[in-house]
C-alpha cells in the first residue's frame, strides 16, 4: 500500500521486494498497525528532514518472521530513507531498532498493535512519577486507551477526557489532543505536571518525545499476557482491502493483516 507523491491517496501496488543490507533484517510481515504519524509521513511532515522513495509505503509499527531464521518479531520498522515502511508484505528494519520476540501464544496483530501507543503511554505514565491523579485528553485512542489502563495498574486516579469536554483539577495532564499551544496551554492549567504528544508547548519539558527500547516492548507484552493490558483493537483490514485506511478516527487501532 503506497502513496505516488506527498499528500496522494494510497493505493495497491507492486513494488520489488526489498533486500536487507548490512546490519539489517528482512522480515515477512503478518501484521501492521496504523498510527496518526504514518498519515503525516504520507502528507510530507519529514520533507525537509529525511530523503524518502517513492512510491512511499507508510508504516512504522509491525510484527513479522525474519527471513532465513523465521523468528517472529514485533517493534519499530522506521527506517531512512523513509517509504519502506509496514504497509507491505516484506520490510527491512535495521537490526538496531526497538524490536522483541513475540510470544508463542499472541496474535500477530495484537503484537503490531503494541508498539509505537504502547511504549509512548508506557513511558508517559512513568513520567508522572508519584502523580496520584492524572487527567488524559483523548483517552479512547490508541495512547490514550493505553496510557489509561497503565496509569490504573499504578494505582492512580485516572480521569478520561473527551475533545471539548470539561476538565477538572488533577496532579498531572496527558494531552493527547491539542494541536497548538494556546489549547494546550488551557489545558495545562489544570495540572502542575503537563505533557502533549504534538509538540506544541513552549518548555521543552512538557513536549513528550517515545523512545522504543526492547525492553518497553517485552513489558507491555508480559502485561498482555499477564492480563493486565487489553489492546484496543477497533479494526481489521486485510492488506488488499486497506486504501482508506486513513479514513475515520474511531477509537481503537486499527491493524493491517497481511
Amino acid at each position: 500500500m503506497a502513496a505516488a507523491d506527498f499528500g496522494a491517496e494510497l493505493e495497491l501496488v507492486e513494488v520489488p521486494e526489498p533486500q536487507a543490507g548490512p546490519g539489517e533484517l528482512k522480515v515477512r510481515l503478518l501484521a501492521a498497525s496504523v498510527n496518526p504519524f504514518d498519515r503525516k509521513v504520507v502528507d510530507g511532515m519529514l520533507r525537509s528532514s529525511a530523503p524518502h522513495v517513492f512510491p512511499l509505503v507508510p508504516g512504522t509499527d509491525g510484527a513479522g518472521e525474519v527471513v532465513g531464521s523465521g523468528e517472529r518479531i514485533f517493534g519499530t520498522f522506521f527506517r531512512r530513507p523513509v517509504g519502506g515502511g509496514t504497509y507491505a508484505e516484506y520490510v527491512t528494519v535495521p537490526a538496531t531498532n526497538a524490536l522483541a520476540s513475540v510470544p508463542e501464544d499472541m496474535d500477530p496483530a495484537v503484537a503490531a498493535a503494541l508498539p509505537t501507543a504502547g511504549m509512548t503511554a508506557l513511558q508517559l505514565v512513568e513520567a508522572l512519577g508519584p502523580a496520584e491523579s492524572v487527567l488524559i485528553v483523548g483517552a479512547s485512542g490508541g495512547v490514550g486507551s493505553f496510557a489509561t489502563q497503565i496509569a490504573r495498574a499504578a494505582g492512580k486516579r485516572v480521569i478520561p477526557v473527551g475533545r471539548g469536554d470539561s476538565l477538572v483539577e488533577a496532579d498531572a495532564l496527558i494531552d493527547l489532543v491539542s494541536a497548538d499551544r494556546s489549547s494546550f496551554e488551557a489545558n495545562a492549567r489544570y495540572a502542575p505536571l503537563a505533557f502533549n504528544t504534538n509538540y506544541v508547548s513552549a518548555d521543552p519539558a512538557q513536549n513528550f518525545s517515545m523512545k522504543g527500547t526492547k525492553e518497553a516492548l517485552e513489558r507491555l507484552a508480559s502485561m498482555v499476557q499477564a492480563g493486565e493490558l487489553r489492546v484496543p483493537i477497533a479494526r481489521r483490514l486485510p492488506l488488499r482491502g486497506a486504501v482508506d485506511v486513513f479514513a475515520g478516527h474511531g477509537p481503537g487501532k486499527t491493524v493491517i493483516i497481511m
